[in-house]
């Protein structure tokens, strides 16, 4: 069970989840002790965390000083800045980087293999999976279920809800009350097209309690 349970961290970073960041994802700071508390099960309970996180340039398209607020956003988690650093309990145990650069099959296969694992993709674009080792990581790990929780939901969370939909064999849980969206579209209609997609919507303590039942 271990190992085919797996929890996806999106985006939790300090320019997104504080007021004072330079993206903030408004009411982001309020979810942050639950973010934490889920953090802090699954590492206490021996399960891994795949967490994503911006990494940005300032030559990524992503990147404007004009920005439209759609596919372009103003300057946010620059690389190595203090913006970039994710937020709430991490826990004390080693976490792993993985670049925005394609790795090496046998580094990805030495990670995935860990019996637990706290991972960190590096991405310079909305999409987790435009970095090319997203896929091979998930090929290798081959979960059975992904609990997601993060920001923002109707951006960057979406985009890792529908990567992980569309592959065969994997149930999608959504916390909703560990995710904040910039309200581009309504919570309840991304919601509603993520049951329609197969995706438990629940809360946390919710998916506790039946994570306990069996």
């Amino acid at each position: 069970m271990k190992k085919s349970l797996l929890f996806w961290d999106v985006d939790t970073q300090f320019d997104f989840m504080r007021p004072e960041g330079r993206l903030y994802v408004p009411g982001a700071e309020t979810i942050i002790h639950t973010v934490s508390e889920v953090r802090r099960f699954a590492l206490d309970h021996g399960f891994s965390i795949l967490a994503d996180v911006d990494w940005h340039g300032r030559d990524n398209p992503e990147i404007s000083d004009t920005p439209d607020f759609r596919e372009t956003f103003p300057p946010h988690c620059m690389a190595g800045e203090p913006g970039s650093e994710r937020v709430g309990y991490l826990g004390t145990g080693p976490i792993e980087y993985v670049p925005v650069e394609e790795m090496d099959a046998l580094h990805l296969r030495r990670l995935a293999q860990k019996e637990s694992f706290h991972i960190v993709i590096r991405k310079e674009s909305l999409s987790v999976f435009d970095n090319p080792n997203t896929d091979k990581l998930l090929d290798l790990i081959r979960p059975e279920r992904v609990v997601v929780f993060g920001v923002a939901l109707d951006f960057c969370v979406s985009y890792v809800v529908n990567g992980l939909a569309k592959r065969p064999g994997i149930e999608v849980i959504l916390l909703k009350d560990a995710t904040k969206g910039l309200q581009s579209r309504p919570d309840g209609e991304i919601y509603e097209q993520f049951r329609r997609m197969g995706v438990t919507v629940t809360t946390f303590d919710e998916f506790r309690r039946q994570l306990a039942c069996g």
